[in-house]
């Protein structure tokens, strides 16, 4: 059987690497309005959706295992089961699409606040000198 944790497993590595701290620091102070806060809780609700497919998985076997006999009262259950698990893979393929391509979309940018110490200030933009008065006389008309 597949890993069913794989999709949200390969996206929480992936946001690992883009900030370069575990999901769970992450998550200890959380920003709302910001991209990480977005990407954490795509990454919630695609462990969420994880856990129902295997749920419901879980639940359609145990209402079909072979050592059970199948009553006629059990097939609505089987088909609502049924119904279940295919809407969870539904959404949990949803949910990987998208936190995918935004994290495809996404780079880990360099760490500036080492680098910002080691280099040399730039200087402050001074305005320019007002242009010199000219030495010609002016001409009337």
């Amino acid at each position: 059987m597949p890993d069913p944790y794989a999709a949200s497993r390969t996206a929480g590595e992936r946001i690992e690497a883009l900030y370069g701290r575990p999901v769970i620091e992450l998550a200890a102070d959380p920003v709302p309005g910001s991209m990480r806060y977005a990407l954490l809780n795509s990454f919630d609700a695609l462990q969420y959706a994880d856990r129902a497919v295997t749920f419901h998985a879980e639940q359609l076997h145990r209402l079909t295992h072979p050592d059970r006999a199948i009553e006629s009262v059990d097939v609505g259950h089987i088909v609502d089961a049924t119904r279940l698990l295919a809407h969870a893979v539904t959404v949990r393929d949803s949910h990987a699409q998208v936190l995918g391509d935004v994290l495809n979309s996404l780079a880990r940018v360099p760490d500036t606040t080492h680098q910002a110490s080691a280099e040399p200030q730039a200087p402050a933009v001074v305005p320019a000198p007002p242009p010199a008065a000219s030495t010609e006389p002016v001409r009337s008309r």
